[in-house]
């Protein structure tokens, strides 16, 4: 089997996300057409990973081309789009041989930092689009019922993973709290400084904290000025290091799909104190928490042992399920499920059919369906 990865935004997490997945399957040839997106480089050799790499026009029209082009040199029996722009790009490509496998990765339209308007101009594109797909694959259960609403027939569910470090961390005195990522409106920086502020002056907290990763100038000059240590942005192997000293994982995102900086935490073995956000709450993660004081008082929490060794397992367990394995057998199930569906998706509508879900159901329609199962 031949899969080319397209995306728009390669960097980050999207590469994490895409360089598990064909860490995963390395029985299928995988190639990508990518534009990657300045200044957030995770140091991965990507290139050394596919059979090909081609550029990505920054232009609508020629990055839609350039999907057409790609797909007659090479064949491909899937073409898997990664993200919102990536994926109407490939839709509108109008491909008749390769199935379209389609990862959103978070939709636009979950965006807090657009408009009620753009938010519905997204949705009804999305929803516009969403006979031209073959298969929706999710990374995050919430996807599931998402993409369901939009008009999807065929939903197939991937867990993202993380790193599988060699070793966990341990507790230290005085408590290290850490987040992760790119210093912008969805990750709300602003979210931690209520939540550092709260722990240290209503609790008492003593801990130091630390942003692994850069981007908004005033984000930077805010977290320092408030005592939060900011790195800049750096290669994922100098990023996993650094986070291996923390004792704590704070995620205070205001949207997400399913953050690989979490999964890392979690095989790291650092305890998880997250803000409950719908896409966090249906991977039923371990210390999520509803307010800032929530939050605040988690923290405080794992300054005892026991209970920081309690919060380790969590995170274990959870690294567990979003394993290789599972990884790899999730995405060979949806790629060959894409493959049984017809080069050209009818336009009419069609009973809603989820298949492979996990952690253990999803609701479809009004109905729990298991894990593995179909719900028509």
């Amino acid at each position: 089997m031949r899969v080319l990865h397209v995306s728009e935004a390669l960097g980050g997490g999207i590469t994490s996300s895409i360089l598990a997945m064909v860490e995963a399957t390395p029985q299928i040839d995988h190639h990508l057409l990518a534009r990657p997106r300045s200044g957030h480089e995770t140091g991965a050799d990507v290139g050394a990973a596919f059979g090909s790499v081609a550029l990505l026009p920054h232009d609508p029209v020629r990055a839609v081309l350039s999907v057409r082009r790609q797909a007659r040199e090479l064949f491909p029996d899937i073409v898997h789009a990664h993200s919102s722009i990536a994926g109407a790009v490939v839709r509108l490509a109008g491909l008749n041989g390769p199935r379209v496998v389609y990862s959103p990765h978070c939709f636009a339209f979950e965006r807090r930092d657009l408009s009620r308007v753009q938010r519905l101009a997204y949705a009804g594109i999305e929803r516009a689009l969403a006979p031209r797909t073959n298969v929706l694959l999710a990374v995050a259960p919430n996807e599931i019922d998402l993409a369901v609403e939009l008009g999807h027939d065929e939903v197939c569910y991937a867990p993202n993973r993380g790193a599988e470090p060699k070793e966990t961390v341990r507790h230290r005195d005085p408590l290290h709290v850490v987040s992760v990522g790119r210093l912008c409106r969805q990750k709300d920086w602003r979210y931690l400084l209520h939540v550092k502020r709260y722990a240290e002056t209503q609790l008492g907290l003593d801990a130091t904290w630390e942003w692994l990763g850069g981007g908004d100038p005033e984000a930077e000059r805010c977290l320092s000025a408030a005592g939060v240590q900011v790195s800049g942005w750096i290669e994922r192997r100098d990023l996993l290091r650094r986070m291996s000293r923390a004792q704590a994982y704070l995620h205070t995102a205001a949207w997400e799909g399913a953050p690989i900086s979490v999964l890392e935490a979690a095989a790291l073995g650092l305890p998880l104190a997250l803000r409950a956000i719908p896409a966090l709450d249906s991977l039923r993660l371990p210390g999520r928490c509803d307010s800032v004081a929530e939050l605040a008082h988690r923290l405080e929490t794992l300054q005892d042992p026991q209970r920081w060794q309690a919060a380790q397992r969590q995170s274990l367990a959870l690294a567990a399920t979003h394993s290789r394995a599972e990884q790899g057998r999730r995405l060979v199930d949806a790629y060959e499920r894409a493959q049984d569906r017809p080069a050209r998706v009818d336009m009419g509508s069609r009973p809603a059919r989820v298949l492979t879900l996990a952690p253990d159901t999803a609701r479809v329609a009004g109905r729990e369906t298991a894990v593995g199962g179909t719900g028509r």
